[in-house]
């Protein structure tokens, strides 16, 4: 009896060692695949409906010295009239100072499968002149249509060795996705806010804006870690391209030439873009979907104009989000500055509206257009607008978050106007930026 019993406590305790063992198994196994979740995220945070660009430029451009008085950015494919090829001619971003003899310049392509650069035909077109400095496209016509150069070259003898400018790839067709491209304009060091932008990108990414280019030279590690995080987690595509002038333009001349740049990268990812500050967001009127709002939306081609509230950090933060461990703008100015916001609007584009040239062009900011405009569009403060109106005015805002360097107004005056819809959000927008490792517990 004494064996048998010691030979079922024996066996009991190798059946359970064995139980133990295919139980310690499982559950490490299982740990292993809840800690991929934790940093990849689950299925659901991916989209396989919507794909990912495969035509952003591994080598971004950045802005060179072509000659004393001239630097020149970036290079993009354009359509010519009665041209069918993938590119005829090539476009370049230039800052010209006090109109030296450009048009002496001369042209060539690099090309692919060529031992040598091909020459082109030279041209220039100015856009824009203010203060001694113009905005212009210094143009290349190639007599090969159907080859898509990967450099271009702006020299004045046969002998020399000029700089290769990167010429940005061309989609088949140009990317209709019925969202926006989102780009955000460069600050200096001193101004820069990483917290706001942080904001922006999270915020915008949560209602649906999938696109975005930052033209910066420096960016924070915390915020590029917030951004790979979403870009493995979510079809968010960021794309920063430097920027930095050697020169000192007026605002209007960089506005006109950060306008052509992102109208140009809008063809690889959406059908709209706008061009904000990083303090600045597109707040829908309802919902919580920018795509859905656009969609609804009696969309012009061209320019349509959204106005710009002014949330000025003077005014007291909205007590209903006093439980944040950390501040979010978005969520705490509830006040707008009436004044300060009269008159201020921004143009969301939608492509296809302004024709220059016999191409498509976004609208310029100010004075010389060559050629002109049609008269459907004015002129307001810098900006062109669209003087027929359009539906989404009513439906979409941008609201910009900071100082408004002034001390003499408080939240009972008749300026101050409350507007808490963005606290709708109040809820869902903490959850996602915990998500992202922007708010921590």
């Amino acid at each position: 009896m004494k064996k048998f019993t010691k030979c079922t406590f024996m066996i009991a305790a190798v059946v359970s060692t064995l139980l133990f063992c295919v139980y310690k198994l499982r559950y490490d196994r299982l740990y292993h695949v809840m800690q991929v979740l934790e940093v990849f995220g689950t299925p659901s945070d991916f989209h396989s409906c919507e794909r990912k660009n495969e035509d952003i430029d591994l080598v971004p451009p950045t802005w060179l010295q072509l000659e004393p008085g001239v630097q020149v950015y970036s290079g993009q494919c354009v359509k010519l009239p009665g041209e069918d090829g993938a590119c005829p001619q090539v476009d370049v971003l230039a800052i010209i100072k006090e109109n030296p003899d450009i048009d002496s310049l001369l042209c060539k392509f690099w090309i692919e499968g060529s031992t040598q650069p091909i020459l082109g035909t030279f041209s220039h077109r100015v856009l824009m002149t203010e203060k001694g400095h113009s905005s212009a496209f210094l143009s290349c016509q190639s007599k090969y249509v159907t080859k898509v150069p990967f450099g271009i070259s702006f020299f004045r003898k046969q002998e020399e060795s000029p700089a290769v400018i990167p010429v940005s790839s061309v989609p088949d067709l140009p990317v209709n996705s019925p969202t926006i491209l989102t780009c955000i304009r460069p600050t200096s060091g001193s101004l820069m806010a990483p917290s706001l932008l942080t904001e922006s990108i999270l915020f915008h990414s949560m209602i649906g804006i999938t696109r975005f280019i930052l033209y910066a030279n420096v960016l924070p590690h915390s915020f590029q870690s917030i951004v790979a995080k979403l870009e493995i987690k979510t079809q968010v595509q960021v794309q920063v391209r430097p920027w930095h002038l050697s020169t000192e333009v007026s605002a209007n001349i960089e506005n006109s030439l950060l306008d052509q740049d992102c109208y140009a990268q809008s063809k690889l990812h959406a059908l709209h873009y706008i061009l904000l500050r990083e303090n600045q967001i597109l707040m829908p009127a309802t919902g919580s979907n920018l795509t859905q709002t656009l969609n609804a939306s009696l969309l012009e081609p061209g320019p349509n104009q959204l106005k710009v509230r002014r949330f000025c950090s003077e005014y007291p933060n909205d007590k209903k989000t006093a439980y944040l461990t950390r501040p979010v703008s978005i969520l705490q100015s509830t006040y707008y500055h009436k004044n300060m916001s009269a008159n201020v609007t921004r143009n969301l584009v939608r492509r296809g509206g302004v024709t220059v040239g016999g191409k498509s062009a976004p609208p310029a900011n100010k004075q010389t257009v060559s050629p002109p405009l049609p008269s459907k569009f004015a002129r307001n403060a810098g900006v062109v607008v669209d003087a027929g109106g359009s539906s989404i005015a009513s439906k979409m805002f941008i609201n910009e978050y900071g100082s408004c360097d002034r001390y003499d107004f408080s939240e009972n005056d008749a300026t101050a106007v409350y507007e808490a819809g963005a606290l709708r959000f109040s809820n869902s927008l903490p959850a996602f930026m915990k998500k992202y490792g922007y708010i921590v517990d």
